[in-house]
């Protein structure tokens, strides 16, 4: 299904000793996967020693932690495939069939972009993760790879962005689950990261000349309303109703 077309994972990793080694292990078993590229976001645990279990696995390591879009560019930039698949280091119960149908969207279902957000949480359902892991031709992104080197956080919200007017796949990652950031590292580390990704993705939102024009195209659009005109009004209606129904269950 992949001869025609080479594909490259990018995993950028910071401080991610308690879960890299699942995700790396899962991706060296594809075998549709032509080239792993782990970048090494400046860690200061155990992270560089673990990647460095993987022999055929091409590393990046940073000096100092520049941000997940500077890691992004970094890996973009060092791969050698026409397919970029986009994996964060921190994911539970990805499967192989996760990621082979984030690359068959764009080779069977001529899709440009194909994102696939976990599901997991019950909030999941609700609020869908504006983060996501991620399939690009690698040719599309190489004309923003400067703008992306600089977007952090908010790498997402701009990828959304850039690639609105494009045929995206969009579909959920059933069972797959992103680590809270308190359970990966300590206290004063999550709350600093938790903090440097709001204001990242606040920062990229609020610089825009038109800031809810900019999150309605990079986010809301993509994710809740991207049917007909018909349909967009049901999932409106859906989208309130749901949103109900989460927080009279929260007060019961």
């Amino acid at each position: 299904m992949y001869k025609r077309h080479t594909v490259a994972v990018i995993v950028p990793a910071y401080n991610e000793e308690k879960r890299i080694i699942n995700v790396l292990s899962l991706l060296s078993r594809c075998d549709f996967i032509d080239e792993i590229i782990v970048v090494n976001d400046g860690s200061t645990d155990q992270t560089p020693n673990l990647i460095n279990k993987f022999d055929t696995i091409k590393k990046i390591r940073l000096k100092k932690n520049h941000g997940k879009g500077f890691a992004v560019a970094a890996g973009i930039k060092k791969a050698k495939s026409e397919i970029i698949v986009l994996i964060d280091a921190d994911l539970l119960h990805l499967k192989v069939l996760h990621i082979e149908k984030l690359i068959k969207s764009l080779i069977n279902y001529k899709y440009e972009a194909s994102i696939g957000y976990p599901i997991f949480y019950s909030i999941d359902h609700l609020l869908k993760p504006i983060s996501g892991e991620r399939a690009y031709f690698k040719k599309d992104l190489i004309p923003y790879l400067k703008e992306i080197r600089h977007k952090g956080y908010g790498l997402e919200l701009y990828l959304n962005y850039i690639f609105r007017n494009k045929r995206t796949k969009i579909f959920p990652l059933n069972g797959v689950k992103n680590i809270l950031k308190h359970n990966k590292q300590s206290l004063d580390i999550a709350a600093k990261l938790f903090l440097i990704e709001i204001l990242d993705i606040f920062g990229e939102v609020s610089k825009q000349k038109n800031p809810f024009l900019y999150l309605n195209n990079s986010y809301l659009e993509s994710f809740y309303f991207h049917k007909s005109n018909n349909e967009k009004k049901l999932n409106i209606n859906k989208f309130f109703r749901d949103i109900r129904r989460y927080f009279l269950k929260i007060i019961e």
